[in-house]
């Protein structure tokens, strides 16, 4: 057999239906080698009958569930590929996805993974939406906007192999952000390539909801990715928290109907750190973020 350019490493725990689907948008990917392994985390449903009949892909079952990032480094230890991609088992990918992020990083040897733009699909609203990404490609670090709270969903990103497996792949003991944690730890070593491709769907389930106490769970992973710089660099870090901090605030001010004061964090956050509050990324979001919080506020009266 070939030797696959990328692996694609699909974990998964009770979830055949999504499954399904997830594992038919990797097989219909053209242009580029490709292998799939399927780290079945220990269901109870009929995911081994399925995995059972799909004769091309690589199926391991663990013998008791766990979390993801557990699941994930079982994938990443038996990956063949230069490049690996871990696909959540709910999300699609679209078509020529991996020829669009592989090319992206044979172009560009310096960068540590590829990003391609995502479809939001808000499945019990029906709404779909290209999330914001560059219209064009950009090379560039991106660990400031990281640090922010930038972030992308595993199926955008295309990791070079050996780099993820340089810092011990995902942290076990994190649950529910070890995508951004990842991140934060890879960053350091090189750039990235923004391709302004859409390369996949994240599905957003009905009932699918974020935890009450999310921001402090990501103040918490900034501040260990901020711990394990040099301390030279902790400052300009924590003035990049300062200024997530006062969006944040500014978000709430909206809700709560005080706009003015939210319009004084803003301008707070951006004296701070204009680089990132005008940064093509972080910009559009903060604006999306905040008009979206004020129509629903106003529209109810």
């Amino acid at each position: 057999m070939d030797v696959p350019l990328v692996t694609v490493v699909i974990a998964t725990h009770n979830r055949r239906p999504l499954l399904e689907e997830a594992v038919a948008s990797v097989k219909g990917q053209v242009g580029v080698v490709w292998e799939l392994i399927i780290v079945d985390d220990a269901s109870t449903d009929d995911t081994s009958a399925y995995t059972s009949t799909l004769t091309w892909a690589r199926t391991i079952r663990l013998p008791e569930p766990g979390e993801r990032s557990r699941a994930r480094n079982r994938g990443l230890a038996e990956a063949r590929g230069q490049y690996v991609m871990f696909l959540d088992d709910d999300d699609l990918l679209h078509p020529g996805a991996l020829a669009v992020l592989c090319s992206a990083l044979d172009q560009h040897p310096r960068a540590i993974a590829a990003v391609g733009a995502r479809e939001d699909w808000v499945m019990a609203e029906g709404y779909r939406g290209r999330d914001i990404h560059p219209l064009r490609e950009e090379v560039r670090p991106m660990f400031d906007e990281l640090l922010y709270g930038w972030s992308a969903v595993s199926g955008q990103n295309l990791y070079r192999s050996h780099r993820v497996r340089d810092i011990g792949g995902y942290d076990v003991g994190l649950a529910g952000l070890e995508d951004r944690d990842l991140w934060l730890r890879l960053a350091r070593r090189g750039p990235l390539v923004l391709c302004p491709q859409t390369v996949m769907t994240y599905r957003i389930a009905p009932g699918q909801s974020r935890p009450a106490d999310i921001r402090q769970q990501r103040e918490a992973v900034a501040r260990r990715a901020i711990r394990a710089l040099p301390r030279h660099a902790r400052r300009a870090a924590l003035i990049l928290r300062r200024c997530r901090s006062l969006v944040d605030n500014a978000e709430d001010d909206v809700v709560a109907g005080l706009p003015w004061q939210a319009a004084r964090k803003l301008v707070q956050a951006t004296v701070l750190a204009p680089r990132i509050m005008l940064s093509t990324l972080i910009a559009p979001s903060v604006a999306r973020h905040i008009l979206g919080r004020a129509y629903r506020r106003y529209s109810k009266r």
